[in-house]
């Protein structure tokens, strides 16, 4: 993990922020959404691959930087979605 930050240089890093998404029915996360479902073909309730997010800020000067926290299952849902257009 990067202990500077990228805009400014400063060491005055806060390390993964928790997020909280405020909207009702939340369950308090920020969320980011994948190009991609686990179950495409369905009417109702395709699966969608989703990921936490985290932010990094700088104390100095308020930079903020957002992590996904699983990037790896969100690629393989936009490779899927990639591969059926494609294919389709």
């Amino acid at each position: 993990m990067d202990t500077q930050c990228a805009k400014c240089g400063s060491v005055k890093v806060i390390p993964l922020v928790g997020l909280a998404d405020q909207g009702q029915h939340s369950d308090g996360w920020l969320r980011t959404h994948a190009v991609g479902y686990t179950n495409p073909e369905a009417w109702l309730f395709k699966g969608a691959i989703s990921a936490r997010l985290q932010a990094t800020i700088c104390g100095e000067c308020g930079y903020t930087e957002l992590t996904a926290m699983n990037p790896g299952t969100l690629y393989e849902a936009y490779q899927k979605a990639l591969n059926r257009i494609t294919d389709g």
